[in-house]
């Protein structure tokens, strides 16, 4: 019959074995796909691993007071399942926070080989087959000498990754790291009870006291623990991603798109073009005018908010499918795709020519009117023949804004690409 005892150790055990396998799987997705240096997420994934053969061999352990062969396997894949999944824990604590060791991880690796290897082969210095009543809740097998130093070792090892969370800690502390310092924290707590609960578990083993398992408890703290913190981690990597985009998709002064984003949308839009998926395409190129002047006489500061502002008007006045870019200082681009065959775009910048003119600018008291100017041209599939088009494009409507601004500005100002063709 199963103690009941062992049922929270099946239970993490399954726990243990599913974050193992999702964290595997994860680096490899990271690391392969999206050239992520994460080695701790598979150091991470094999201690969950091993966690868990630790679960499932205790849980046996406590329920073969009656059966020797199977208390035999089982003691001994809970005494090198224990030392492994701390020595694992300890390399993932030096690899997470890049933690310079000064005890080698190949020593702690060799001992831990070591102690398996005794532990394997039943012998009367670590462990003989034969029952010995350990406490009142689960029987052990006979030990020697050395499994008191397996537990010291054991003991080492948790004091070990105390030592060197604390010195984490106060590296992030001197830094002003006050978010990272939070998850150094919950890993010191899960680690302190980890080695306590492992101390009575081991003194129970030996009969200084008489306690349940609670082993099993700290060492599935711990495990949960790191798994959190590298959950937040993959929240890290993706917010430092869409930060990254966002500094090469927009402008970081106007919020318009940046330049590099105009390229390929234009580019994108040429090839539903020549897709059919699109009737045409209008570019408009614009600057502001006098805008030398506007800055000399307002202040650089009044410049920008002037940007900033005719940059919302014109994010309110075109459609979903249009966009809007800047090109540097205060010359910008509009890209207007038609579905139909109907081309609304001069009547769209018609209206943003309008209400920029209207409209009144500036920091506080300094109110100031200001106007642009605009080049306009428009492609359809009789011009796909052009040699780069996007640049014939871009060309062509900046030579139509010049015309305007010789029509005294504050104009719209209309070429045609077959004057190219």
């Amino acid at each position: 019959m199963v103690q009941v005892l062992s049922s929270p150790l099946f239970i993490t055990a399954s726990i243990s074995l599913i974050l193992s396998i999702f964290f595997i799987l994860l680096y490899f997705r990271l690391k392969f796909r999206y050239e992520e240096s994460v080695r701790y997420y598979l150091i991470f994934a094999l201690a969950a691993l091993t966690s868990s053969i630790f679960f499932s061999a205790f849980a046996v352990l406590v329920n073969s007071a009656d059966n020797l062969n199977y208390l035999n396997v089982a003691n001994r894949l809970t005494v090198i399942s224990a030392m492994f999944t701390i020595v694992l824990s300890l390399h993932f604590y030096i690899a997470f926070f890049q933690y310079k060791a000064p005890i080698l991880l190949k020593w702690c690796y060799a001992i831990c080989a070591c102690f398996s290897i005794l532990a394997v082969v039943p012998n009367q210095y670590f462990l003989s087959k034969a029952f010995y009543s350990t406490s009142q809740y689960y029987t052990g097998l006979m030990y020697g000498p050395l499994f008191q130093m397996w537990g010291a070792w054991i003991l080492i090892l948790a004091m070990y990754c105390i030592f060197i969370l604390v010195n984490v800690y106060v590296r992030q502390r001197r830094r002003h790291e006050n978010g990272a310092t939070s998850t150094v924290q919950l890993l010191l707590l899960a680690n302190l009870v980890w080695m306590i609960t492992g101390v009575s578990d081991t003194f129970t083993g030996i009969q200084v006291i008489d306690f349940p398992p609670l082993t099993w408890i700290g060492s599935f703290l711990v495990t949960c623990s790191i798994a959190w913190i590298l959950v937040l981690h993959i929240d890290k990597l993706y917010e430092e991603r869409r930060q990254l985009n966002n500094r090469l998709m927009y402008d970081h002064l106007t919020q318009a798109f940046s330049l590099s984003f105009l390229e390929i949308r234009l580019t994108d839009v040429i090839n539903s073009i020549s897709r059919n998926k699109l009737h045409g395409l209008s570019v408009c190129v614009f600057d502001v005018d006098n805008f030398k002047n506007i800055n000399d006489q307002y202040g650089h500061a009044n410049g920008d908010e002037l940007l900033r502002q005719i940059t919302t008007i014109i994010k309110e006045n075109i459609r979903p499918s249009d966009c809007i870019a800047r090109l540097g200082g205060d010359e910008f681009v509009i890209l207007l795709p038609d579905n139909q065959q109907e081309n609304n775009a001069v009547m769209i910048i018609e209206r943003i020519r309008k209400h920029i003119s209207e409209s009144l600018y500036g920091i506080g008291d300094h109110k100031f009117n200001a106007s642009c100017s605009f080049g306009m041209v428009s492609a359809t599939a009789e011009h796909l023949h052009f040699n780069d088009l996007p640049h014939q494009l871009l060309s062509c409507a900046d030579e139509a804004l010049y015309s305007a601004k010789h029509q005294g500005k504050n104009a719209i100002g209309v070429a045609t690409l077959s004057d190219l063709s």
